[in-house]
């Protein structure tokens, strides 16, 4: 049960938080963050506009953004006013994704402008929902959606490694619930004629058992990681160093609007959830420093998962079978070309950006 895992390490993490930086660390950045209008986005947002930064936030409610905007700037004083931009940003479209990367490109002069991103959108639901784009809601989201939006980025961001003096920062909020789904069953699943990401998707396959807390976002965040992994590779240089440091970051269980879907499925979930976030989440601020320290790391932590109560080691230990095994790696590459497929079908101008990589 992932509650027993470093117990110790997640009880001193929800009370005593990580220490930040100096003031001026993030002085003359630039930080984007996927997702930023509540909860660990906005409080990532507000800790690199008081450690120097430009902020970039992103939104899908108009209103939720201009309160965002406003609450970083309260939080950094007037003299930084100007310091906060809002961009419309829904993970849920293809056409918002494209829409974003444009308007990106005319707030900022060129790639080599933005330090830092934060890839934080993400959703947990109560029931099965189709998307605008036909898929399951959770993956559509926290899968697809995350990895067009990366995918576009990096394609930009890679080209301008040569005019920094060191690469810059790619963070996605994954979750040590990824090492929860069943290998054999995407193993089966990646028999079926429509493949893993439609299987995962159908209704029928929706884990609808009352002790599913939150169904399909382990396997929305595993299917991620198998991204990730991808997308790591790919930005390696000819000299085999990143030209975008890549991690995926997990801050352990963190009290958020994310899990208010749970609650709703019967009293019991809410008042379970209730007690497992009283007793061990933390503070939006302080999950949150995670996302600060992640933009701190060196190139030699390219590719790795990070979270505060378990090394590298420990991770790739109990990552073992879902991602380092012979046949997790088989899995992972046919999840990277479904997502492919899926994605260059809605995006064409998708390729040029992966040719770049």
């Amino acid at each position: 049960m992932y509650l027993l895992d470093a117990p110790l390490q997640r009880i001193v993490g929800r009370f005593v938080p990580a220490s930040l930086p100096p003031t001026s660390t993030f002085d003359n950045q630039t930080v984007l963050l996927v997702g930023a209008t509540s909860g660990i986005g906005l409080a990532a947002a507000v800790h690199f506009a008081t450690l120097g930064a430009r902020v970039i936030i992103t939104y899908r409610s108009a209103s939720r953004g201009d309160v965002a905007k406003q609450q970083i700037e309260e939080a950094v004083g007037p003299n930084r006013k100007g310091d906060v931009s809002c961009l419309e940003l829904d993970l849920e479209r293809y056409e918002s994704c494209t829409n974003f990367m444009a308007a990106l490109k005319t707030v900022l002069p060129d790639p080599a402008a933005l330090d830092v991103v934060v890839m934080n959108g993400g959703m947990v639901n109560s029931h099965w929902e189709e998307s605008a784009e036909g898929w399951e809601k959770t993956i559509q989201i926290n899968t697809l959606g995350t990895t067009l939006v990366a995918l576009l980025l990096l394609g930009w961001m890679r080209g301008a490694r040569r005019d920094r003096s060191a690469p810059a920062h790619m963070s996605f909020l994954a979750s040590r619930d990824h090492l929860d789904p069943d290998l054999d069953q995407l193993t089966t699943w990646s028999q079926s004629d429509d493949g893993i990401l439609r299987q995962a998707c159908s209704k029928e396959n929706w884990p609808d058992h009352w002790y599913e807390w939150e169904p399909h976002y382990p396997l929305s965040k595993l299917l991620l990681m198998y991204n990730i992994e991808e997308m790591s590779r790919l930005v390696r240089g000819p000299d085999g160093d990143p030209l975008v440091i890549i991690n995926s970051i997990c801050p352990g269980m963190v009290k958020t609007e994310i899990g208010r879907h749970i609650c709703e499925r019967s009293w019991i979930h809410s008042l379970a959830t209730y007690l497992v976030l009283l007793i061990t989440a933390k503070t939006a601020d302080s999950g949150s420093r995670i996302c600060v320290t992640a933009a701190l790391k060196p190139k030699e932590s390219h590719g790795e998962f990070f979270s505060y109560w378990l090394t590298e080691d420990q991770w790739r230990s109990k990552a073992a079978t879902l991602i380092g095994s012979d046949e997790a790696k088989k899995l992972q590459k046919v999840v990277w070309k479904e997502t492919i497929d899926e994605l260059e079908a809605h995006v064409p101008h998708l390729r040029n950006g992966l040719d770049a990589l």
